[in-house]
């Protein structure tokens, strides 16, 4: 028998950029992904942690979950102001664009969860499972993929590899509009 609360209603909420867990962060300092918005680095209230690299300028923390309620499943995006954190004097528009791309990235990924749910024969038995292992399929590949992201365009010092990846994410973004929110 499965617990209630699957049955009911939960959460999970991953921090994305750190790979870590992430059960706090409060409403107000969660800014939901939107076409229309881009970030500013006033949204950057966190300060760099003494485990933070030095020569990492900035840190984007991001998380996409998914909240089950019945046989609907929502999922979401969000930009984590209070876990972000940018160096001083390191505010530059490329930086910026290159952590942006960061939170695009992780929109990306909760469209093609999106996308999987809505495809999925969901029944108040299976809604939990179906959902909790279609979550960490697409978390598990989303947190390689930025790992890659940084790797390649070395933090968005190689403009040129920059600029591919944000073609590629434009484009992702684009062929999954109909798994927009």
């Amino acid at each position: 028998m499965k617990p209630l609360i699957f049955n009911i209603s939960f959460i999970f909420l991953m921090a994305c950029s750190a790979g870590k867990h992430s059960e706090s962060g409060h409403k107000e300092d969660a800014i939901p992904w939107s076409p229309n918005y881009k970030l500013s680095w006033a949204d950057y209230k966190g300060r760099p942690s003494r485990d933070q690299d030095d020569h990492i300028a900035a840190r984007t923390n991001c998380r996409f979950g998914i909240k089950i309620n019945g046989t609907h499943v929502d999922v979401t995006s969000e930009f984590i102001a209070t876990r972000s954190n940018v160096r001083p004097g390191q505010q530059t528009p490329s930086l910026l664009a290159h952590e942006q791309l960061h939170f695009d990235l992780c929109e990306v990924y909760a469209r093609l969860l999106r996308k999987e749910l809505n495809k999925a024969p969901l029944t108040k038995e299976n809604v939990a499972a179906i959902s909790r292992d279609a979550f960490l399929k697409y978390y598990n590949a989303y947190k390689e993929r930025q790992i890659i992201y940084d790797n390649e365009t070395q933090h968005g010092l190689n403009q040129d590899k920059q600029k591919l990846w944000n073609a590629q994410v434009a484009a992702a973004l684009a062929d999954l509009a109909a798994y927009a929110e």
